[in-house]
């Protein structure tokens, strides 16, 4: 156990907060960079890690007293922050209180207080937020020499621009052009900044009517049609000037367009006119149809583009639901299958049970990013339905090695065991101390024990972004060690490592989930599904909906179903209490379940969704569950249904109990006006 890093309770007594562990009165102090060194040394002469633990509880004595030194700063107390401060210079957020101070007086500062701070702390999260804010002020300043001087090589495109600027102003003018050109030429806006070199370049000898275009295609690609049209103006030659009025005409006006006979047949042509037919064929699919067998008997249109004509009438009929949608994504050329064409085919097959035409579209591989196991079990789905059941089998055989929900619908075809392939991280008692003792992870975690978990998740993204995959993994189980469970699910998933089921589903508040699970008649496992689900275990979170707590409750579904259990909710604070969410968000399930005949999958596509939705997405015929969910018109409620039966069954394995097959928790879905699953038995 990795016990230094657990979260402890804060002490209430000042005296006792402040005494160390060497005894009383015998303040210890122990810079970051000890820290880290005494860590190591610790483990590499074969001290346990609970040694390391006594040494990094030495900053704990420090930690309130801090936390005075930082709400002085923010409430501009600045005199008594500093008076605070004194003596905890050794104290690993120590940095952040002279960063809040370099900060404030960021304008009038000499360059040498920020030099002194960025070498001090390189290679940290605040040297390299500092350095931001620094390089902005000196570019407002027009300070260009000290900007270069300070500037380091950045992905930013604010800062790279006021790079070029900086050089501009100071002559060095070697390589600007063709680096603007670079930043230029992009179909999105840019930041202003970006304008001095852009100036620049607009009076240079490569600014030209070709580029211009070039920009114009790339805006028009992005959909970013005020862009282009701003850039049009920019246009000189009379022939690029008609090309791009007759690019516009073919957007408002694309019928219109399509029946000119007065056009050049050239290439520029060409792709406008394809670009009316795919924005007509967006408003009237037929009329499209017929213009584009009108105007390629007029125009010397490639094979090419006849292909792209044809993926563009596909796209829009699926797009709007047309009846036709199915046989013209059928004739969609092999060359024009993007990842869109992908993702309406597996789409409108799934729903129309084309199985025929599934079978023949998933013979390859998916090339964007319609998910693989998705695609396979689909592709096996449509190869049992069309009597090819050997070849269904295999997919299935290899599917159920997966871990994974359409792996256990393949296990469940095939009658075999799940497969939950768990393989701990096993971070080493080594590794774990020197990972856990790098400053910017002790920073994270003094943050994080100060309830200042926001900035503790920047130190830690920081961190990650400088980490290889096994240091990551390392690093979540740390994570899991400080209670920080949120962060240890998001940073296996930044390591893309899923193998360690313990660390990935937390068994947190199992107590209280077995307890509400057995007044409602539900799996405790459902709810810790649903906990996992909503919020990772992170008791106060908060969606940008307004949802609050473990299972993620909206306020007027709390309030109601406190009503109707007759739990008394007199502040909507209640609702962070891990009991009184569980309480409610287990009893709002149960209601959810019992709505829709003890459908789970319809209960859960509700919870997420609200049941009025569900109501509308039942068809007016009965479907099988896994086409239901697989046909769900919202992608978030489509994986959520998902994941609640797989994380279901993980949680079984989790908790010892017997594993439920998903299949027998999948009834037909009935149609709307049916009154329970006996409509769908026929």
């Amino acid at each position: 156990m990795l016990t230094s890093f657990a979260a402890a309770p804060r002490s209430t007594n000042r005296a006792a907060s402040t005494t160390p562990p060497g005894g009383p009165g015998k303040l210890l102090h122990i810079t970051i960079r000890s820290l880290t060194a005494i860590a190591r040394v610790l483990v590499i002469t074969g001290v346990s890690l609970s040694a390391v633990a006594a040494v990094t509880q030495a900053v704990n004595p420090q930690r309130e007293d801090f936390a005075q030194v930082l709400a002085a700063q923010k409430s501009g107390r600045h005199d008594q922050a500093s008076r605070l401060a004194a003596g905890l210079e050794d104290y690993p957020l120590y940095p952040y209180y002279l960063y809040n101070d370099l900060k404030r007086r960021l304008h009038h500062l000499p360059v040498e207080a920020v030099a002194e701070f960025l070498n001090t702390h390189d290679g940290s999260y605040l040297a390299a937020r500092l350095r931001e804010e620094w390089l902005a002020q000196l570019a407002y300043a027009k300070r260009w020499a000290t900007f270069l001087e300070f500037y380091r090589s950045s992905d930013d495109l604010v800062l790279r621009c006021r790079e070029l600027t900086a050089r501009i102003h100071l002559g060095r003018d070697d390589g600007v052009i063709e680096a603007t050109r670079a930043i230029w030429l992009d179909g999105e806006s840019l930041p202003d900044a970006c304008d001095p070199p852009f100036e620049r370049l607009y009076a240079s000898p490569v600014m030209d009517d070709d580029l211009v275009w070039q920009r114009i295609v790339l805006a028009r690609a992005a959909g970013n049609n005020s862009l282009a049209d701003y850039l049009g103006r920019r246009l000189r030659g009379s022939d690029y000037r008609a090309r791009h009025a007759l690019w516009q005409q073919a957007l408002a006006q694309p019928g219109a367009t399509l029946g000119r006979r007065d056009l050049t047949d050239d290439a520029a042509t060409q792709m406008i006119l394809a670009q009316a037919l795919a924005r007509l064929a967006r408003i009237r699919l037929e009329s499209a149809e017929t213009a584009w067998r009108s105007v390629r008997e007029r125009y010397a249109f490639s094979a090419a583009d006849g292909a792209q004509v044809a993926r563009d009438l596909a796209v829009a009929a699926a797009a709007s639901d047309h009846e036709r949608r199915l046989a013209l994504l059928d004739r969609v050329p092999t060359e024009q299958v993007d990842p869109l064409v992908e993702r309406y085919r597996i789409r409108e097959g799934i729903a129309a049970a084309a199985w025929p035409e599934l079978v023949r579209w998933t013979a390859q591989p998916p090339r964007g990013d319609v998910y693989p196991l998705r695609w396979r079990y689909w592709r096996a789905r449509a190869l049992q339905a069309t009597g090819q059941t050997e070849a269904a089998h295999a997919i299935w055989a290899e599917l159920a090695n997966e871990r994974d929900y359409y792996g256990f619908l393949a296990a469940d075809a095939l009658e075999r065991d799940y497969d939950f392939n768990h393989r701990p991280v096993a971070a080493g008692t080594a590794e774990t101390a020197v990972l856990a003792a790098r400053p910017g992870l002790v920073r994270a975690h003094e943050l994080y024990r100060l309830d200042r978990r926001y900035q503790a998740y920047r130190e830690w993204r920081f961190e990650l972004d400088r980490m290889d995959r096994r240091e990551r993994e390392v690093a979540a189980s740390i994570a899991t060690e400080w209670g920080w469970l949120n962060q240890t699910i998001a940073t296996l998933g930044r390591a893309e490592s899923y193998d360690d089921l313990e660390l990935r589903f937390p068994v947190r508040h199992a107590d209280l989930a077995a307890e509400y699970a057995a007044k409602r008649g539900l799996a405790a496992a459902r709810i810790l599904a649903i906990i996992r689900s909503e919020s990772a275990f992170v008791h106060d979170a908060r969606s940008a909906a307004g949802a609050l707590g473990l299972m993620q409750l909206m306020p007027a579904t709390a309030r109601e179903t406190a009503r109707r259990i007759g739990l008394r909710l007199d502040h909507l604070s209640r609702l962070y209490q891990p009991r009184e969410n569980i309480a409610l968000g287990s009893a709002y399930l149960q209601q959810m379940i019992a709505r829709f005949g003890g459908n789970f999958v319809m209960a859960a596509a509700a919870y997420n969704a609200g049941p009025h939705r569900v109501r509308q997405w039942q068809g007016d015929t009965c479907a099988a569950a896994d086409i239901w969910i697989d046909t769900i018109p919202f992608t978030e409620t489509r994986r959520y249904a998902r994941r609640a039966l797989f994380y279901t069954a993980v949680y079984e394995w989790r908790l010892g109990h017997e594993i439920t097959r998903l299949s027998s928790v999948m009834p037909p879905i009935p149609a709307k006006r049916s009154t329970g699953d006996m409509d769908c038995e026929a």
